[in-house]
């Protein structure tokens, strides 16, 4: 039994888990964090549609586009040739800084709809640029005239319009997002080692995250507009994990086109304890995006496919708040997964 699903942008993230497909797709479980989820393997997962704006990649056969410019996603095997031919997709006059200048290839919600029914396409996996919030509901709009769920790994809040929600509510299919949170990555970093300063009776007074990165994601991200948005998403996520108010930031600072899709995270923690002794700590955590983000979209897929085949639609709260910097109902990081494995996670 196979989870269809379509992509809408082929970035960094996208080249990323294709290659993850390709990789899991036989007895492989190296680096694999949950090899079953829902009954379903990663190789139960297809990509049978695909959708993007740049010229560069649009009428590419899908493993080719996975690699075309501006991509910097490390090449990690080469990808079979298949099917998928990239279709021109939705942009609603946001399109991402990275691609200001260039001759984009658009197409209407109609014609996104069609493509998605002639594929046979259950979800629509939203990977498109951060600061599109009007491509990315409208994208939404089109999964949800074609049948289909939609899983917005992107920063937008889609999941926050009230309409779009109980629309895909009404229609029983799952609406699951908002912003794919990385297996180990600044964001969860940042809440685990606050959850554990709180569980061992630290009193947390400030803390912050810089991150500092190459690719097209973390140079979308450094214009002011978009900036602003992303730290409040990823502010709110890491407060969550403390009970009380305290002073926190987190967000990106810079772009450094050499580092690729490589990411660095800058860290400082601030607390005091016994007789208000001051405790500090100064750290920072190496990534790569497009990897980190994979297992956990891995898990997201299989999790919403099943709940699509037994009928528990909607907003999922579980899978939201498992995979995700901002779900509607915000949990601790060690409760989520509590009950994401529970119903899931075999």
């Amino acid at each position: 039994m196979a989870a269809k699903i379509a992509l809408a942008g082929v970035g960094n993230l996208a080249s990323v888990f294709l290659q993850g497909l390709k990789f899991y797709s036989g007895d492989e479980r190296r680096g694999l964090w949950h090899p079953n989820v829902a009954g379903l393997r990663p190789g139960d997962i297809q990509v049978v549609a695909a959708f993007d704006v740049d010229s560069r990649k649009v009428g590419l056969e899908l493993s080719k586009a996975a690699f075309a410019p501006p991509n910097v996603a490390r090449r990690y095997l080469a990808l079979p040739r298949g099917k998928v031919v990239v279709d021109a997709g939705i942009s609603k006059g946001d399109a991402a800084p990275h691609l200001s200048g260039m001759r984009l290839e658009k197409a209407g919600i109609d014609d996104v709809t069609r493509r998605l029914e002639e594929s046979g396409a259950e979800m629509l996996v939203n990977l498109i640029s951060s600061g599109s919030g009007a491509s990315s509901e409208e994208y939404a709009r089109s999964a949800l005239k074609a049948g289909c769920g939609f899983v917005n790994c992107t920063p937008s809040l889609v999941l926050r319009n009230n309409r779009l929600a109980a629309d895909f509510a009404k229609a029983k299919l799952p609406l699951v997002g908002d912003d794919l949170m990385s297996q180990f990555g600044g964001t969860i970093f940042h809440k685990g080692l606050l959850g554990l300063m709180v569980k061992r009776g630290v009193k947390v007074s400030k803390s912050y995250q810089l991150d500092v990165g190459g690719g097209s994601e973390t140079l979308n991200t450094i214009d002011e507009g978009i900036k602003l948005a992303k730290r409040a998403v990823k502010t709110t996520a890491v407060a969550s994990e403390v009970p009380y108010k305290f002073e926190t930031i987190a967000g990106t600072t810079d772009f450094v086109d050499y580092m690729g899709n490589d990411r660095t995270s800058y860290f400082w923690f601030e607390g005091s304890t016994f007789m208000n002794t001051g405790i500090s700590v100064d750290i920072y955590l190496k990534s790569s995006d497009g990897a980190n983000g994979g297992n956990v979209l891995f898990d997201v897929l299989r999790a919403t496919h099943r709940c699509m085949k037994v009928g528990r639609l909607g907003t999922v709260g579980e899978i939201c708040a498992y995979g995700f910097k901002s779900p509607p109902k915000p949990m601790r990081f060690d409760e989520a997964y509590a009950k994401f494995a529970a119903l899931y996670v075999r």
